[in-house]
């Protein structure tokens, strides 16, 4: 009698369970001019929600975003038969159920950010974005919003912002164009609208050009947030902030493919939080950089002092980095005194596809680089390609350093064409030159690291030269596949001009 009245119960529950979702509040986001996904279907508690197609033909993939308050029940069907689904990031073991050759459900709790790879196939991929409902609006007759409702599209060109300003993008508004924010503060962008940059030009790129080269840039601002956008194809860098203090981005979708279309490029930053958020790109989904646009920033003419980059946090993000750049970049321009103080944290990394490594500090110029942590963090998919690797930090003289060659002819000649670090070769009777414009990397840690994959891809450290080291680098609770990893060479590390490397 006991175990009848349990089954009851627990009947009831899942029965109320099932009520309440569908009773849930569902606020899906579709930017009209969009295109419509053509490989999937999706559908919220019966109803079905606006999935949009990201990509070209070399590089496409599928996309849903929308807002939820209540576990939800969620129903994909796929126009290719699914022989393997794997739901990504997997250390979230979300469950799901086939219902038929072309159809599965499965159960949200709570918002996360869902990826469905089909049949080992990147190209047959739908990302699920989803987030709580906003909790705040700003008014639109106040004299300092922006407010562009949704269900329209907008070409704003470069549209500037000033301080004490708020950009909100409703559900379903689209802004073409880019978003520039120059000696302003206590500026916020905000909504669940999406930026689109397909028809962005790509002429220049100085910080007064009035081409839409980026998709947000800031030049010498302060307290800026940016909260709750999808920023969609972008052709170059996508968030660009130079010179900038006490910036927040949170929340956000970054849905990218062209070559070089990084995500968010902090250069010569200090007190920058990236949180919560989701990043497809095809070129690093995060660098910190130190460099200036300046026409006569680059050699031969005076090194330009940068600020420094520090108090960076990167944490509770979700990445896939597509065949160019690196998940997490520290470089390559590192033009200043120091980059210190920097976490990423609790990140999944879902796809490292084709060059790269997972974790990347390339010095490239005369910066010392201390003080990083890299802590629980999960890796999936990093040995997709032969030459991936998944520790890469390096004192280096490349393509991109201040002293590098200054024709292109030059570059194209002495490059190490078989290096995806761009690297340069130091030409004879220069060496004590470029060494003089080299730094150092120093105290970095990386602590809790799970490699979820049984594929391990090779890992470098090197220095420069005897005087330009890499020095006091802590392993701590590296494990592939639940396994620790002791030593260098069970990382398969190679190193050269480095010392104090620890495994704890």
């Amino acid at each position: 009698m006991n175990n009848l009245i349990k089954s009851g119960i627990l009947f009831l529950l899942i029965l109320l369970i099932n009520v309440f979702s569908l009773n849930a509040k569902v606020i899906p986001h579709q930017a009209y001019g969009i295109p419509v996904s053509s490989d999937f279907q999706v559908w919220v508690n019966n109803n079905e929600v606006f999935t949009g197609q990201a990509g070209n033909n070399r590089w496409s993939y599928s996309f849903c975003v929308f807002d939820f308050d209540e576990p939800v029940n969620i129903r994909v069907k796929a126009k290719r038969a699914i022989k393997w689904l794997e739901i990504l990031p997997s250390i979230l073991k979300t469950e799901h159920r086939i219902i038929d050759d072309f159809t599965f459900e499965f159960k949200l709790e709570q918002p996360e950010d869902l990826t469905f790879f089909l049949n080992n196939d990147k190209k047959n991929v739908l990302h699920i974005l989803t987030n709580y409902p906003e909790q705040e609006r700003p008014n639109p007759d106040d004299k300092n919003v922006l407010y562009y409702k949704g269900g329209q599209t907008y070409d704003i060109g470069v549209l500037d912002l000033k301080d004490y300003q708020t950009l909100y993008l409703e559900s379903g508004a689209r802004l073409k164009g880019m978003i520039r924010i120059k000696d302003a503060k206590n500026v916020k962008i905000m909504g669940r609208g999406m930026i689109d940059g397909t028809d962005n030009k790509t002429q220049c790129s100085g910080p007064d050009c009035d081409d839409p080269w980026r998709m947000i840039y800031m030049d010498n601002a302060e307290n800026i947030r940016v909260e709750g956008i999808t920023l969609f194809n972008s052709l170059k860098w996508t968030i660009h902030p130079y010179n900038c203090r006490q910036l927040h981005i949170d929340n956000i979708n970054i849905l990218n493919w062209n070559y070089g279309s990084d995500g968010i490029d902090v250069s010569a930053c200090q007190h920058v939080k990236i949180t919560n958020s989701f990043l497809r790109t095809n070129d690093d989904c995060v660098a910190l950089k130190s460099l200036s646009l300046s026409p006569d920033a680059y050699f031969p003419n005076p090194r330009i002092k940068n600020p420094n980059v520090e108090d960076i946090l990167v944490e509770g993000c979700t990445v896939w980095n597509m065949p160019y750049g690196n998940p997490f970049e520290i470089g390559f321009e590192l033009r200043c005194e120091k980059v210190k103080d920097v976490i990423f944290r609790d990140c999944d990394v879902i796809m490292q596809d084709d060059r790269g490594a997972v974790f990347t500090i390339h010095n490239s110029d005369n910066a010392v680089v201390e003080n990083v942590l890299y802590e629980d963090i999960r890796v999936e998919n990093a040995d997709r390609c032969t030459n991936s690797k998944l520790f890469d930090l390096a004192i280096l003289y490349s393509v991109w350093s201040y002293d590098r060659f200054t024709d292109n002819d030059s570059i194209a000649k002495y490059r190490y064409s078989d290096s995806w670090d761009n690297l340069l070769p130091v030409m004879p009777g220069k060496e004590k030159f470029h060494a003089s414009h080299r730094g150092q990397i120093r105290n970095i840690k990386f602590k809790n690291i799970q490699i979820l994959d049984a594929g391990l891809p090779y890992s470098v450290i090197q220095g420069f030269d005897e005087d330009h080291i890499v020095d006091d680098i802590t392993f701590e609770n590296i494990t592939v596949q639940g396994e620790k990893l002791n030593n260098a060479e069970q990382l398969k590390l190679f190193t050269q001009f480095s010392k104090n490397i620890k495994f704890n």
